[in-house]
């Protein structure tokens, strides 16, 4: 239609009943519009709206309120003239929706930014395309490993397919994958029509006469249905305009929908074909009614909540016809939205977009990559389903058993990556004590500098963490240590002893436990006599703290609001008196908690904003003038859970006032914290063990828990075992099964590789150590040295 002739519409579904709310929902423009899709860009769990239209398109931000806002300019998306298609989804794997436009002349790709903002990319991730006419795309994980990949059907060429090599970079596969058709296509629909787990594709052309259907074969290849041009014959007089695999009828297997214009006036524009559930597809088109006979466009969703999805059809003209699903809800069905964590995560987008959802109901198996917020899956006649299982953008998998028919599916706070966990025998059981090897994050991205792409450090983790006594006592004449793997990552064990640490009883020894960049301080003994509990602690509102600090209970400090993203907080000051001690020659603190760390996806999703920078902890005093003065530029962080800070505040004081600030935005959580001024060194004995027997083997995965509640670290209960496979794994290759002492004994490159779910069971000779003097105390020290390389998506060649 001419523009001067075009309206919009914005229907609000009230009880089942229309009413068009454009005009006081603020949804004001001028145009005519090609397409319009609902995406929550912002993940404030609000769908806001994108709008092609003739003189480039506008997005609208949904501010909760039934108001939307055009935010087009402050959000730095350039207005095109040609844009065919629109499709937001996280193409960088980084918790937010990214845009992605098919046009008349190259692709764009303005990638989220996270602050409200996008930037074009499409050149640099290798998504321009060809100048073909790109008619439209869609999106799955085609390859099946674990990440988004992107199909471009062209008008004027052959069709691309476009692998996420990841890292925000795309590779054309369309001819390594069997795609190899020379012509193009107008749609493309993305589902798993026979139920493999794997996403297949239909395509059409604009005259119908080349209709075609793919079997994604699961290896990234895709074989052509050769009977798909006798099945969709009668196609081949329509000009096909969109597609859409769907359920109509609850059986399990999805079906198809076909909206065009019939070359012959007086045609059938709307074609239904029925799978059934042999590969081969019917046309049932007879099931639709006689009116609309054309369409433009299809939407879909369950309007009457009756268990059948229903049809949104956009006529030829501009109209809409709403076709109601009678039948379909005769049999058993699940609804579901899936719901991305919010506040302190951010790790997917709100509404689970491009996350893969698989669903058993007894025999029945389906998957599907999610394209709306509305999940659904017909059950044929089964009465529920027996398990869900989604697997998240950021790779992280959540099962639900026996769900509801129809509910929301909320992500779990999952921790998916950090270290190897170690547990000890103390005299009665297997407990979990720390984690190790945590300086070591190979891949791990920084952020952005000079251009680059900058990653941790590649040196080896060389740490000392201490055991208490306690935590640790000989069985049958040895020391036994559990080293597992139980997070999506691979360990590389390079070396492993015990330090045994006898000291007076009347002496507490540390080592600092602190993150710190190479070189690495190696073994530092700390000595302390007397503890020095602040005289007070506050935070920046003059709350008192101390309760959360005095002594050691599990009661840790949190009084901050987390940020958008886990690992970053607002920013939260901790301001600690210490009176007369602040005059001692020598003052150290002791600062002993835990860290809910960032990930690499998340540290990508940082580098795309100034809005969001990191603030390692310093430690601020007050000057002469009584202003605050930084006096150590990073005092470091804990090295994972239960871990203890140390830092040397002998002369930092540049006032008579005692005061320091610790001031930082990292999730950090303090449980113990205290000063020290102790000059004497009492004798201490140290004694180091190597293994004397050491064997891997497959364990699996320790039940979690949050220990001292809400704000305490994921704990871990050894005997509580999931022995099922938990992770994708990372390409390549593991140490076998079986005794790997030799691997353990130095630091020469000859080391363990365990996956996950791996157990290394290492035991020290106790008969070498000598007698404990009377009055003496044994505590120890686990030294390693190795790697760790986690399974993100955006961990490079993770």
């Amino acid at each position: 239609p001419k523009s001067n002739a075009y309206k919009h519409y914005l229907f609000n579904n009230d009880m089942v009943k229309f009413k068009e709310v454009s005009n006081e929902a603020g949804i004001e423009h001028a145009g005519a519009e090609t397409s319009a899709t609902f995406a929550d860009y912002d993940n404030d769990g609000f769908l806001d709206l994108y709008v092609v239209k003739e003189t480039g398109a506008i997005l609208y931000r949904n501010s909760g309120k039934g108001r939307f806002e055009a935010v087009t300019t402050s959000a730095k998306i350039t207005a095109n003239n040609n844009v065919n298609k629109a499709l937001f989804v996280d193409l960088d794997h980084d918790g937010d929706l990214d845009l992605f436009e098919t046009t008349a002349a190259s692709n764009l790709v303005f990638r989220n930014n996270g602050d409200g903002s996008f930037q074009e990319q499409a050149a640099k991730m290798g998504l321009s395309g060809t100048s073909a006419n790109a008619h439209n795309a869609a999106f799955g994980d085609f390859d099946d490993d674990g990440d988004i990949d992107l199909f471009v059907a062209n008008e004027n060429a052959g069709n691309h397919l476009y692998s996420n090599q990841r890292q925000g970079i795309f590779k054309d596969r369309s001819q390594a994958s069997g795609l190899t058709s020379k012509t193009g296509s107008s749609t493309v629909s993305v589902g798993d029509f026979n139920n493999d787990g794997f996403s297949d594709l239909f395509l059409t052309s604009l005259d119908g006469a080349k209709t075609e259907l793919y079997r994604n074969t699961g290896n990234g290849s895709f074989e052509w249905v050769k009977n798909a041009k006798k099945m969709f014959e009668g196609l081949q007089q329509i000009k096909i305009y969109d597609t859409q695999f769907f359920d109509f009828d609850n059986d399990g297997f999805l079906d198809i929908l076909i909206a065009g214009e019939p070359v012959n006036k007086g045609g059938r524009g709307l074609f239904l074909y029925h799978n059934n559930q042999k590969g081969t597809f019917v046309d049932v088109s007879k099931l639709l009614p006689n009116a609309p006979k054309s369409g433009r466009q299809i939407a879909l969703f369950d309007y009457n909540d009756d268990g059948d999805l229903d049809l949104i059809i956009a006529g030829l003209n501009g109209g809409v016809s709403l076709l109601r699903n009678d039948g379909g809800s005769l049999n058993h069905y699940v609804n579901m939205k899936l719901v991305g964590l919010r506040a302190g995560s951010a790790k997917n987008n709100y509404f689970g977009i491009g996350a893969k959802v698989e669903m058993r109901a007894g025999d029945l198996y389906q998957s599907m990559v999610v394209t709306n917020p509305n999940v659904h899956f017909g059950l044929g006649n089964r009465a529920k389903a027996d398990v869900i299982r989604i697997t998240w953008t950021n790779g992280v998998p959540q099962n639900i058993f026996l769900p509801e028919a129809d509910q929301a599916l909320i992500e779990a706070q999952t921790l998916k990556g950090s270290c190897p966990f170690l547990y000890t025998w103390n005299g009665e059981k297997y407990v979990f004590a720390k984690d190790i090897i945590w300086r070591s994050a190979l891949g791990m991205p920084l952020g952005i500098m000079g251009g680059k792409a900058m990653h941790a450090f590649p040196d080896a983790s060389d740490d000392y963490i201490k055991i208490s006594g306690e935590q640790l006592k000989p069985k049958n004449g040895t020391y036994n240590i559990q080293v597992t793997s139980e997070l999506w990552e691979t360990i590389y064990i390079d070396k492993l002893q015990l330090v045994a640490i006898d000291h007076p009883d009347s002496v507490a020894v540390f080592v600092p436990e602190q993150f710190s960049p190479p070189p690495f301080p190696g073994l530092e003994i700390y000595q302390v006599t007397n503890k020095i509990t602040p005289i007070s602690a506050t935070d920046a509102n003059g709350t008192d703290v101390l309760p959360f600090i005095a002594k050691k209970d599990d009661k840790y400090l949190s009084d901050f609001k987390p940020g958008k993203y886990q690992g970053i907080t607002e920013t939260h000051d901790l301001i600690l008196d210490v009176g007369n001690a602040g005059n001692a020659k020598k003052l150290l603190i002791f600062l002993n908690g835990w860290i809910f760390p960032t990930d690499a996806s998340i540290n990508v999703a940082l580098s795309q904003s100034e809005s969001f920078k990191m603030i390692r902890p310093s430690v601020q005093v007050i000057d002469k003038k009584g202003n605050w003065k930084t006096v150590i530029e990073n005092l470091g962080f804990p090295m994972g859970k239960d871990k203890t800070v140390i830092a040397d505040l002998s002369g930092k004081f540049l006032s008579s006032d005692h005061r320091i600030r610790i001031q930082t935005n990292m999730e950090i959580y303090w449980d113990y914290i205290f000063f020290s001024v102790d000059n004497s060194i009492a004798p201490i004995i140290s004694t180091v063990l190597n293994p004397s027997a050491a064997e891997i083997h497959y364990r699996g995965f320790s039940n979690t828990y949050k220990k001292g509640g809400r704000y305490g670290p994921h704990w871990f209960d050894y005997y509580a075992v999931d022995k099922n496979k938990k992770w994708r794994d990372l390409t390549g290759n593991y140490t076998r099964y079986g005794e790997v002492l030799p691997l353990l004994m130095a630091s020469d490159n000859q080391y363990i590789i365990s996956n996950a779910g791996d157990e290394t069971s290492i035991k020290f000779e106790a008969k070498t150590l000598p007698k404990l003097k009377k009055g003496w105390k044994r505590d120890f020290l686990i030294h390693s040295v190795g790697w760790v390389k986690d399974g993100d998506i955006n961990t490079a060649l993770g």
